[in-house]
């Protein structure tokens, strides 16, 4: 700005004393300079249910620290220990992590448009001029030596750059979130992954031990054969029941060896080098009470997924205002500066060999058959688009969480009436067996009862990991298993630069 004031033109507002008016017109341009056409934006309100439909208003709200490492309840090192080495290692989230910094990045070239463009160049021609031609310069041949800059500024008049800003900026918070929603994704599905994996070892755990107890049926009906007491008929049946029970271990094996590769994906390394990790059996971690106090619907403001689609909804929004700048003028100050001498170096930089361009520039597109106020019509229907893709995200939240809700209840007075019924079914496999030795009831009795206690069994132990997995469920649906990282701190430096 200090050159334009040796232009002829601010000479001639000097000495006509029209300072005044000059003074009035910079003073307009620092007033538009700070204002940014098109609507600002403001986060709509989020409506929720008044309470959860589950009977769940009673329960507690968890805190901080249990919210984002809600597992640490379980108590289990082998389960924090796949944490740990998922988050260092799981390729999704590597990948999701360099999207945000590439963002971040993207985000530095936006910024960068308050700011002049300057550029440096030389160049050094040989040439001759076409003697047919008039010119002021007698030699016909002579060299050109130039050295100098160029100056290409956009005054950001109306906010067209500082609403690009603000899309951008938005956009790298979308990236942020997304790295968090990844984060929460993760450990949601390794808890989850876990609690299969030990429920599987657990039922096949009991299928061993329901295989013994039936050897020992077939080793009784063949003694009883033996011995001229019991039919064949006997042999046969508690031969077809241990061959039927034997036959499910080779699908429950199948089942750990699918889940132990779906973890080893999940944690960025090969099945063996997870399988050491977990081929230790260990009980299903105990599952955690909810005491029952209050649950806030807030819990859901939480959730990385729901910030996303608010944060994209504010990127969309700014870029109706950029669009709407496109109505104004667009002033630019270029300009361009450069030393010039003809075939002599030494001449190149004296005083007098200073050649500079520099004024304000405006482009205004007066006639545009429409086609501005068309893309701010388009750019506001995808605003409206982006605020029901958030609104529809607030009520799939909802959803998830009632789900997780009514699993996390329904299964608890599952495992009750199963615990119940396993109790009482082991006690008639022994008083029916004590019956068949005395000769008081049939082998169909035994097998019955064998049967419906392996099912039975079976059906508790995954019982079990299904109420484990309703609540981690439950907590994945609050948004649980993330907190603020380093990406979030640069983000808020890199805006702090501008502001």
């Amino acid at each position: 700005m200090r050159s334009l004031c040796y232009t002829p033109a601010f000479h001639t507002l000097f000495r006509t004393g029209s300072f005044s008016l000059w003074a009035c017109a910079l003073s307009s341009i620092f007033i538009l300079m700070s204002c940014s056409v098109g609507p600002d934006y403001e986060t709509p309100e989020l409506s929720l249910p008044q309470r959860w439909s589950e009977q769940a208003q009673d329960l507690t709200e968890p805190d901080s620290s249990d919210f984002h490492q809600y597992w640490k309840v379980f108590g289990d090192e082998p389960l924090e220990h796949l944490f740990e080495i998922g988050r260092g290692e799981n390729l999704t989230v590597q990948e999701i992590g360099f999207r945000l910094e590439e963002r971040l990045a993207s985000f530095g070239i936006t910024r960068a448009q308050y700011f002049p463009d300057i550029d440096l160049g030389a160049n050094l021609q040989k040439r001759r001029r076409s003697g047919a031609i008039a010119s002021a310069i007698a030699d016909l041949n002579n060299d050109l030596l130039g050295v100098g800059g160029f100056l290409n500024w956009e005054i950001d008049l109306l906010g067209r750059i500082r609403r690009l800003n603000e899309s951008a900026k938005a956009q790298v918070e979308v990236a942020s979130e997304e790295f968090n929603d990844s984060l929460v994704t993760l450990h949601a599905e390794i808890a989850t992954g876990y609690i299969r994996y030990r429920m599987i070892q657990a039922q096949i755990q009991l299928t061993a031990e329901n295989i013994r107890t039936q050897h020992e049926s077939l080793r009784l009906a063949k003694d009883r054969f033996i011995a001229g007491i019991a039919p064949e008929l006997d042999v046969k049946q508690a031969d077809s029941n241990l061959g039927q029970t034997e036959a499910a271990l080779p699908t429950l094996r199948i089942l750990l060896a699918q889940e132990l590769h779906r973890l080893a994906v999940l944690l960025g390394r090969f099945p063996e080098e997870v399988e050491p990790l977990l081929s230790d059996p260990r009980a299903l971690p105990k599952l955690p009470d909810l005491s029952r106090d209050t649950l806030p619907l807030r819990l859901l403001r939480q959730r990385p997924d729901v910030r996303r689609a608010e944060r994209a909804l504010a990127a969309q929004h700014a870029l109706i205002g950029v669009r709407e700048a496109e109505l104004y003028p667009i002033i630019s100050l270029p300009g361009s500066f450069s030393f010039e001498a003809l075939n002599t170096l030494e001449d190149a930089f004296r005083r007098d060999s200073l050649a500079y361009s520099v004024g304000p520039q405006v482009r205004w597109n007066l006639l545009d058959f429409g086609r501005i106020r068309g893309a701010i019509k388009v750019e506001d229907l995808r605003t409206k688009q982006a605020e029901a893709r958030y609104r529809q995200q607030v009520l799939v939240a909802v959803q998830e969480v009632e789900d997780s809700l009514a699993q996390y209840f329904e299964s608890q007075v599952r495992s009750t009436s199963l615990e119940r019924s396993v109790i009482a079914s082991r006690d008639a496999v022994k008083l029916v067996k004590s019956l068949y030795v005395a000769g008081l009831t049939d082998f169909q009795n035994v097998l019955d009862s064998e049967r419906r206690l392996f099912l039975q069994e079976i059906a508790l132990a995954e019982n079990k990991g299904i109420a484990l997995g309703a609540y981690i469920g439950l907590y994945r649906a609050l948004g649980g298993g993330w907190k603020h990282s380093s990406h979030d701190e640069e983000l808020e430096s890199a805006s702090e630069t501008r502001e």
